[in-house]
């Protein structure tokens, strides 16, 4: 995991260790119920894609050149009193 900070926006980097998805990120990755996985409901990245646009953020998959994923979500910095 990695956290930054860019340009007033505070940016959490995870990366997995798995196959990626083989050069192209599918198209369908955010669409609700697509899923690549028989015992899976394809809700979790819908959810979250929600979640980090409602709180003014964006989410991405990277697809990595050496293997595995890099989900980043880049969310507004919020000054603290």
């Amino acid at each position: 995991m990695v956290t930054s900070a860019e340009a007033g926006q505070v940016v959490l980097g995870v990366r997995d260790t798995g196959p990626g998805f083989g050069g192209k990120v599918p198209d369908r990755l955010w669409e609700p119920f697509y899923t690549t996985k028989p015992t899976h409901l394809g809700m979790g990245l819908p959810i979250c894609r929600r979640i980090v646009e409602a709180h003014g953020g964006e989410i991405a998959a990277l697809d990595l050149p050496e293997g595995g994923v890099l989900m980043r979500v880049a969310l507004p910095a919020v000054a603290t009193p």
